[in-house]
């Protein structure tokens, strides 16, 4: 397809300019998802006792006995017992959001927010009438990339943590 051009010359239907762009936003979007990146969507919990020996229990799957080291998913509530012969001691690990990884995840916003302005006019400059064509491309790519990162973050669940952190079930 060929679009004609206001001083009468045809241009192709998709500048170069615009392959350019998507290229770009696509290497760069793996790239924005900070918790996906540093915390991955698992979180390791250390489980000890005193007495050792005792067996682990996540939500009523044993686990191994104790010192363990457990691999839980990072964005759900998870009840983990410790039970040494009759006696057992029942922790529930909570999920809670990373407010730092959510300010973490905005700060590629300004660097690909730049990129994509510039792009942005280069794209649809030469090849549009309007000129808040720009404007529209440009505010697109942003809302898209201010999104992406806290979605991927989110959906994979590496912007949660578990707390507590680290489990010690004493029997006495």
């Amino acid at each position: 397809m060929v679009r004609s051009r206001s001083d009468g010359r045809r241009s192709p239907a998709v500048p170069p300019q615009r392959a350019i762009v998507l290229a770009v936003l696509v290497m760069l979007l793996p790239l924005a998802s900070c918790a996906t990146m540093f915390n991955g969507t698992t979180q390791l919990v250390p489980v000890t006792s005193s007495p050792e020996r005792a067996e682990v229990f996540v939500d009523g799957v044993s686990m191994g006995f104790t010192p363990v080291e457990l691999t839980l998913r990072r964005n759900a509530d998870v009840t983990v017992d410790v039970r040494l012969g009759d006696r057992v001691r029942s922790f529930v690990l909570q999920s809670e959001t990373q407010g730092a990884m959510v300010g973490l995840d905005m700060v590629p916003v300004g660097l690909m927010g730049g990129i994509i302005v510039v792009f942005g006019a280069l794209a649809s400059g030469p090849y549009d009438e309007s000129p808040s064509a720009q404007f529209y491309v440009a505010s697109a790519g942003l809302l898209g990339v201010s999104l992406v990162p806290i979605l991927v973050d989110f959906g994979t669940g590496a912007l949660f943590r578990l707390r507590p952190m680290e489990i010690v079930a004493v029997f006495e």
